[in-house]
């Protein structure tokens, strides 16, 4: 049996910042990763849909843009072209990646591992113990939704997607998650008809402006059809393709097209994993956890995706560092932070979140005031001729200290960190006041969103 100070279950982000941070604190560490490496943000999501993206936005931008004076012109558009550029960005993200794996001082086995006790683990074959602690990194698995046909249909994930080489005729997408939005959105600006199918409206969780404003931007998209809200009540094959059945408000229609995607969301990657050899227990699809991210076996933590609870990016690099330093014995590893929860759906125009909203405010019995703007309303949009949008700032009444804010609308993916810096340090809308904001910009709108908050905290 080989034995390790530290042991890393799975190579993506969070078992890449977990191994560095474990290393960094002195512990012998090994990684186990099955398959490619690089983790599912470079090979399969967060870059190579953002650079698909790029180009779509740019091919609708130029036919639908509103400045007059200036020509609106269909681009002629290469959907191979745009794929293989895709692949070139991800290959040099993953040498990237894969350059500082080879320098992290910790081994990398080439293996699924799993437990065989509460310090033990087998993989290729082989055991291994760890006298520290371990690291759950599996990642995630796609969701399959349990609608009534869709063991008889074939259909595509977002792993299908990053594959094409060929534009498709239309596609159906169930679910208005970013995954969702995002490639549907990408691929009917690239000229596929597509029908977007979701129980719940489009960005539900963050407000009946954000709602509104993003339903009348979806209305003006060309080849796109917001079915949300709808609920799938069955799919089946047709000959040309695929059917699927939703009931709405005004009843029950079907909805026909050459593809499905299913973007239903992701959860845990934990199953095979033996947890219950090694005292690791569920609550239902996540891993329980402390705020360190240990978990109820003592010498065991979970980061990233394989938790089940935010699958982000940002969010498994925080805890994947959290995660090595408490497998590699530090002491009082801070918690991960959570009141910072920052969200991007990077879609046209795009939406930011960080915090709470007013609803998560009041659940919380905490006294809110919200100011909010319209984007065509404020200065620097209307040069830009934009024409949807919103900003929310969300502060607690007693003191004026920011809790929360969603942005939908140009540049949010880059203005909510204005807002998060303010965050992290506890600042108030007053705090905002004595801040520099250049004018004309797009930013400056969260200073009168402070001075209105202000204004009624005294």
């Amino acid at each position: 049996m080989q034995t390790y100070d530290v042991l890393i279950l799975g190579g993506g982000t969070a078992g890449t910042a977990a191994a560095k941070a474990a290393v960094q604190a002195g512990a012998r560490t090994a990684m186990f990763n099955d398959g490619e490496l690089g983790g599912l943000c470079i090979l399969r999501g967060c870059m190579p849909t953002k650079t698909m993206l790029h180009a779509a936005h740019l091919r609708h931008e130029a036919e639908h843009h509103r400045t007059p004076g200036i020509g609106n012109e269909t681009l002629s558009s290469d959907f191979q072209a745009v794929m293989a550029n895709k692949d070139v960005k991800v290959a040099r993200f993953k040498n990237a990646k894969i350059s500082g794996i080879e320098s992290g001082g910790y081994e990398v086995i080439d293996a699924r591992a799993r437990f065989s006790g509460p310090d033990t683990v087998e993989a290729g074959g082989k055991s291994y113990r760890f006298t520290k602690g371990a690291v759950i990194a599996v990642g995630s698995v796609i969701t399959q939704p349990p609608i009534p046909g869709m063991e008889d249909v074939p259909f595509w994930t977002s792993d299908d997607v990053m594959a094409l080489t060929e534009c498709p005729e239309s596609v159906a997408v169930i679910g208005s998650g970013a995954i969702g939005l995002e490639l549907a959105q990408f691929l009917s600006r690239m000229g596929t008809r597509a029908e977007l199918i979701s129980r719940r409206p489009v960005f539900a969780d963050w407000g009946s402006s954000v709602i509104e404003e993003m339903e009348k931007a979806l209305a003006e998209e060309p080849n796109f059809t917001n079915h949300a809200p709808g609920t799938p009540v069955s799919v089946c094959k047709t000959e040309d393709g695929v059917a699927i059945e939703i009931e709405t408000e005004s009843g029950t229609k079907t909805i026909h097209a050459q593809h499905l995607l299913v973007a239903a969301g992701r959860r845990a990657a934990v199953g095979g994993l033996n947890l219950e050899l090694a005292g690791v227990e569920m609550d239902r699809h996540q891993v329980k956890a402390e705020p360190d991210m240990r978990t109820t076996n003592s010498k065991v933590f979970v980061a990233g995706d394989a938790s089940g609870e935010r699958l982000l990016l940002h969010v498994a690099n925080w805890e994947g560092v959290a995660a090595g330093q408490g497998a590699a014995g530090i002491a009082n590893v801070p918690a991960v932070e959570r009141r910072l929860n920052m969200g991007i759906v990077f879609t046209d125009p795009p939406l930011a979140t960080v915090g709470m909203t007013e609803a998560d405010a009041k659940a919380d019995g905490i006294p809110v005031l919200v100011a909010e703007a319209r984007f065509p309303q404020t200065g620097r949009a209307i040069t830009m001729d934009v024409a949807h949008g919103v900003m929310r700032l969300v502060a607690n009444a007693a003191n004026g200290e920011i809790l929360g804010a969603q942005i939908l609308g140009p540049r949010a993916d880059d203005i909510i960190h204005a807002v998060s810096a303010v965050m992290y340090y506890r600042g108030s809308a007053a705090d905002m006041l004595k801040m520099p904001w250049y004018h004309p910009t797009l930013s400056e709108v969260l200073l009168g969103l402070a001075r209105e908050i202000s204004g009624q905290t005294g």
